[in-house]
């Protein structure tokens, strides 16, 4: 199971407060995906706690915005 409260407590808070400059919809930039993935212990283990986006248009690729629980801890953002 997933640790969100681990992975954003070990973002530094110049990581949280990009994150909620950006907002929940994101996009998260390549800096902050790698901080997602340092929080949650080293490269490539934050997937999953950032997900695909929907694309605004068909030739961009698709954007990666945070998964709804890791916006809840960081928004207060319930579904």
């Amino acid at each position: 199971m997933a640790d969100v409260k681990r992975v954003v407590r070990g973002l530094a808070p110049h990581e949280i407060e990009e994150l909620q400059r950006i907002g929940p919809a994101g996009p998260l930039t390549p800096r902050l995906r790698h901080a997602i993935d340092r929080a949650a212990g080293g490269p490539g283990e934050g997937r999953g706690y950032y997900v695909y986006g929907h694309r605004a248009d068909a030739d961009r690729p698709r954007p990666f915005v945070l998964r709804h629980d890791v916006c809840a801890e960081l928004f207060g953002i319930r579904h």
